[in-house]
C-alpha cells in the first residue's frame, strides 16, 4: 500500500514537504491536502476534524503519516514546519 501524508492545513510550508517527498520516497506516494476552513469555522470545537475518531486534530497544520490504513506518524502544529521532523515522518521514524 502506498503511503499517504494528509497536510490538515492551510499554511504548511508545501514546498518543503513536496521537496523532501522527491528526495526521500518512491513513486508509491500521494500526498493530500485537507483544509479545514476559515479561522471560526476551524474553531468550532465540533470542527469534523477534530472529533473524527481517527484524525482528532487539535491543531493546524497537522502532518500524518498512513501507511497500509494505519496512521504511523503524526507532526502536531507546534512541530509541523521543522524539516528534520519532517524528514523523519517521511523515513518512518
Amino acid at each position: 500500500m502506498p503511503l499517504k501524508l494528509l497536510e490538515a492545513t492551510t499554511k504548511t510550508p508545501l514546498p518543503l514537504l513536496v521537496g523532501a517527498l522527491l528526495e526521500a520516497t518512491s513513486d508509491d506516494v500521494a500526498l493530500l491536502r485537507a483544509y479545514v476552513g476559515d479561522r471560526p469555522t476551524w474553531s468550532n470545537p465540533r470542527h469534523p476534524w477534530r472529533v473524527d475518531s481517527k484524525f482528532k486534530l487539535t491543531g493546524v497544520p497537522t502532518l500524518i503519516r498512513w501507511e497500509n490504513d494505519t496512521m504511523n506518524g503524526r507532526l502536531e502544529d507546534y512541530e509541523a514546519h521543522l524539516e528534520d521532523k519532517i524528514d523523519a515522518l517521511l523515513a518512518g521514524k
